[in-house]
């Protein structure tokens, strides 16, 4: 009995020993930084304090000053950092939901982001395969997108292509112009040349054609750059304006959301005409930029990680 206790009181005081040397090795391996690594992390720490304070402040200045007295917020200068005025007050907000235009401008929007994203989403993936395969011609198509990004015809030339093709006054001209962009093309290019080629191999081998090999198997292993594509897509759609003013500037039931906001906007700075002034009116600007960006801003956050590694991702060439 004596002689197992003392093997057990070894082979403890050996375990122990063991435990002790693994966590001075681990403390070893652990580099500390010095002073001055602490510093380096302390300014990147406060940059990015600053930057993301510089971000956030315009946005708080317009939400603050949506919810803020309209005669109160007039007379006021420099930032509004808290409502202006005696009482929280949404008039701003009620003058724009009493206009049945804007939940117009909402459905048209939401046509054009769903329309354009899905079909720049087609573009990229067919012309992202073609431009990533082994062909003849690769370099002398991929010069001609890579062209295309430093030149363009200009508004005018475009309009005119746009006009001949019978697209002017109809949605169309907001759906299809502008769905896609040279820049997202190289992207999902660059993806899809990362992929194994091994995997296109035995596709191939297995009798699979080009559409199968694109949308069944290259295809979910580059989803990100894709999804990344889409996102910016859906985005640059929700925020477009410009186009909607030339391509349909009378047809207002086409109007998207944005270009609604441009008329509220200029409309309701006339408001000082009336014999009694509302007011409310002046703070159209502020709530209509909030409506604008609130669908963005609820989106954003469940997309972000997708984008960072979509974009890491799509930045890696195989």
């Amino acid at each position: 009995m004596a002689k197992n206790s003392e093997g057990r009181l070894s082979e403890w005081k050996a375990e122990r020993l063991r435990r002790k040397m693994e966590e001075e090795n681990r403390d070893s391996m652990v580099v500390h930084p010095g002073v001055g690594g602490t510093i380096l992390d302390i300014v990147i720490v406060l940059l990015l304090i600053i930057v993301a304070f510089i971000c956030v402040i315009p946005l708080w200045h317009v939400l603050m000053s949506s919810i803020s007295d309209g005669r109160a917020l007039m007379g006021h200068k420099g930032l509004v950092l808290l409502p202006v005025g005696t009482k929280f007050n949404i008039g701003g907000y009620m003058e724009i939901f009493n206009d049945p235009n804007i939940l117009l401008g909402y459905a048209n929007t939401l046509l054009y982001v769903v329309g354009g994203t899905l079909l720049g989403v087609l573009v990229n993936v067919i012309g992202g395969y073609i431009l990533s395969r082994e062909t003849k011609l690769r370099g002398v198509m991929t010069l001609f997108i890579i062209f295309t990004t430093m030149f363009n015809g200009g508004m005018i030339p475009t309009y005119m292509v746009i006009r001949q093709l019978g697209m002017t006054g109809t949605r169309l001209a907001l759906i299809i112009p502008g769905c896609t962009n040279a820049m997202f093309m190289l992207l999902v290019m660059n993806s899809f040349a990362a992929v194994d080629k091994s995997y296109v191999e035995a596709a191939s081998i297995d009798g699979a054609g080009h559409f199968k090999i694109m949308f069944q198997v290259i295809l979910p292993q580059a989803k990100g750059m894709v999804l990344v594509t889409a996102i910016n897509s859906a985005i640059m759609k929700w925020n477009s304006w410009f186009e909607a003013s030339i391509y349909v500037p009378t047809q207002k039931d086409k109007w998207p959301l944005q270009l609604w906001v441009k008329q509220l906007t200029a409309e309701g700075m006339d408001f000082l005409k009336a014999q009694n002034p509302n007011y409310n009116k002046y703070l159209i600007q502020y709530a209509a930029i909030m409506i604008s960006t609130l669908p963005i801003l609820i989106a954003l956050p469940f997309f972000i990680r997708k984008l960072e590694k979509g974009m890491v991702l799509g930045g890696v060439k195989g």
